[in-house]
C-alpha cells in the first residue's frame, strides 16, 4: 500500500475550490441564459408595440393612444438597454470566473501529477525491493544446493 500523499489535504482543498468555482460559473451561466431570454422577450414586445404604433398612425389618429405606445417604446428600449448592460457585466464576470477556474484546475492538476509521481516512485522502490528479496532467495537456494 503506497504511503499517504503528504500534500493530500492541500489537494483536497484545491479540488473543493475547483468544485465551488464550477458551481459559481454554472450559476453565472444560468443567469446569463435567463438574461438572454428576458432580452429576447423585451425585443419581441418592442416589435409588437412598434407594429401597434404603426397601425395607430394609419387612418384616424388617436393621439392619446399614440403617446401611450411611444411611452411603451421608450420604456421597453430603456429596459433592453438595462438588460444589455447587465449581460455585458455578466459576461465579464463569466470570463473572470472561467480564468479563475482554469487557474484552479491547473494548480489541482499540478498536485495530482505530484501525487502520481510519488506513487510511481513508491512502486518502483517496491519493485526494486521485491527483486532484491527474490535475488536473495535465489542466492540462498543456490548456496544450499552447493552445500
Amino acid at each position: 500500500m503506497p504511503p499517504k500523499f503528504s500534500l493530500q489535504t492541500v489537494l483536497d482543498v484545491r479540488h473543493t475550490r475547483v468544485e465551488a468555482l464550477e458551481i459559481e460559473l454554472g450559476e453565472l451561466l444560468t443567469a446569463q441564459q435567463e438574461g438572454l431570454i428576458m432580452l429576447a422577450s423585451f425585443e419581441s414586445s418592442l416589435h409588437e408595440v412598434f407594429a401597434r404604433l404603426h397601425q395607430a398612425q394609419n387612418g384616424e389618429l388617436d393621439l392619446f393612444a399614440i403617446n401611450h405606445l411611444r411611452a411603451n417604446v421608450r420604456d421597453l428600449q430603456a429596459r433592453i438597454a438595462q438588460v444589455e448592460e447587465a449581460l455585458r457585466i455578466l459576461e465579464e464576470k463569466i470570463e473572470d470566473k472561467r480564468s479563475e477556474l482554469v487557474s484552479a484546475k491547473q494548480s489541482e492538476e499540478t498536485l495530482q501529477t505530484l501525487k502520481r509521481k510519488e506513487i510511481d516512485r513508491y512502486k518502483t522502490e517496491l519493485a526494486l525491493y521485491e527483486n532484491k528479496q527474490q535475488d536473495d532467495v535465489y542466492i540462498s537456494q543456490a548456496f544450499r544446493n552447493k552445500q
